[in-house]
């Protein structure tokens, strides 16, 4: 017997950034069920950056929504990583892994490891996977690079 089909629409994460028609004026409620999200979302995103029409209610144009998204998902996506960055979650941007502390921990197969090393604008961790050999090349690298610690 096969289960039944849940009645609860699946939440996607890769949203469009072309959901709105450009020439559109669209309310709170509007946006909210246009992007299927809550209330909270939708202050936060005004709190981002993005514009609106100060109304009752409050409006919001389509191009603006369009060009909020396509500029906040290139700023999620970014650039890839370096040989030795770490991508910190909190701030978005990346960290060296050759300064500071770092934290290394086994995965279960022992060829993979998780490398960490503290943020220092959010004190979060920025994580990055790395197998065996790079580990060992960014242990070489870490013993010789003198960092920002000169004996001057």
């Amino acid at each position: 017997m096969s289960s039944p089909v849940s009645a609860k629409k699946k939440r996607r994460n890769a949203q469009s950034d072309q959901k709105a028609k450009l020439h559109w004026l669209y309310a709170d409620d509007d946006v909210i069920k246009l992007y299927d999200v809550c209330r909270n979302t939708l202050i936060n995103w005004v709190a981002a950056g993005l514009p609106f029409i100060n109304a009752k209610p409050r409006l919001f144009r389509g191009a603006d929504l369009n060009a909020f998204h396509r500029k906040r998902r290139a700023t999620l996506i970014g650039e890839p990583l370096g040989p030795h960055e770490a991508r910190c979650l909190g701030c978005k941007s990346y960290h060296s892994l050759l300064d500071g502390e770092i934290a290394v921990s086994a995965a279960g197969n022992r060829r993979t490891f998780s490398v960490s090393v503290a943020c220092p604008k959010t004190r979060s961790r920025a994580y990055r996977w790395v197998n065996r050999e790079e580990l060992e090349t960014l242990e070489r690298l870490r013993e010789t690079n003198p960092g920002t610690k000169t004996p001057d």
